[in-house]
């Protein structure tokens, strides 16, 4: 913020008061950004705030992720007759951590006040119908819960900055605040499509760290499952309707690779101790794909992100 200042170099010649609020809409201005960003934090907050509310007397600059609350009421009148009554809401419940992906329950709601022996029994998302059990002596009814707010789309989060101790002082050096957001990570997939057969496996030769592993234990023959459903991993299963005469191996990353804009140029394809093809192209971003794969009982499903090679030295 820019302010005339009054000769001393201290004074701003118009005052602000401590604790004004400046608010501001974050946007996105690059379309690959959720890509190579891990959204899930933001995703998992019902209306996302950026502020520096906690970072008074704090040498951190960097704002922290919040979620703005509502919490509106709603009065009902009580009608003669059952002690079981519904009611109808008007507004749009969230569960009371305000996950935006779960589902609301009877126990999200309170009753205000504390309403004799009227409790909440049952609540229907579908419908946004609430059922009370009721004591027979009651006249109305106020409940209050936790509101999925009316979020603008347009904007990723919003950003509000108090002119607390965290900010500078009127003619002190420039103390910006900064925004992290995590990197994307996601494992490796090579599908190789050969008309050879043998001992095939991709290494990283680079000095890049971390090192990127392909070890033969997450390294997969198709052809050894042909009714691989799309459900275990829809790429698969297209390649092996697109090259049925052909070998069709899958390498997996042994563990999730960091998204970065930096090239991996020493990925490259052997078979036994001969190089065949360097370097490998690193799977584009938007090459995403979804596998899942036997864990204990059930299934671990993992984001990938894939690349196809082609290795067919007779055709």
């Amino acid at each position: 913020m820019l302010a005339a200042l009054a000769p001393d170099g201290q004074t701003p010649l118009v005052g602000l008061p401590r604790n004004e609020l400046f608010a501001f809409h974050l946007t996105v201005c690059n379309a690959d950004f959720a890509l190579f960003t891990d959204l899930q934090e933001l995703t998992r907050k019902a209306d996302p705030v950026f502020s520096n509310q906690d970072l008074s007397g704090s040498d951190r600059r960097t704002l922290d992720l919040t979620d703005r609350q509502s919490w509106p009421t709603e009065t009902f009148a009580i009608a003669n007759g059952d002690a079981k009554q519904k009611f109808s809401l008007a507004g749009n419940p969230l569960a009371v951590d305000g996950d935006p992906l779960k589902t609301p329950q009877a126990a999200d709601f309170s009753l205000l006040p504390l309403a004799g022996l009227a409790t909440i029994t049952a609540y229907d998302a579908a419908t946004k119908i609430l059922t009370l059990q009721l004591d027979g002596a009651q006249r109305d009814l106020t409940v209050r819960y936790r509101a999925r707010p009316n979020r603008d789309r347009r904007f990723l989060a919003d950003v509000e900055l108090r002119y607390n101790q965290s900010m500078s002082a009127p003619g002190a050096s420039d103390a910006p605040f900064e925004i992290l957001f995590k990197v994307r990570t996601g494992r490796w997939a090579y599908y190789l499509i050969t008309d050879q057969k043998g001992d095939f496996s991709i290494v990283d030769t680079s000095s890049a760290t971390p090192s990127i592993s392909f070890s033969a234990a997450n390294r997969t023959t198709l052809n050894d499952f042909p009714d691989d459903s799309d459900a275990l991993d829809a790429l698969a299963s297209e390649l092996s309707r697109q090259y049925p005469d052909l070998q069709r191996v899958r390498f997996l990353s042994d563990q999730a690779v960091p998204c970065s804009i930096t090239t991996r140029t020493g990925i490259e394809l052997r078979l036994g101790n001969q190089t065949l093809l360097r370097p490998l192209p690193n799977p584009p971003l938007g090459h995403l794909s979804r596998i899942r794969q036997p864990a204990g009982a059930g299934f671990l499903e993992q984001d990938t992100v894939h690349q196809v090679v082609k290795y067919l030295p007779n055709h």
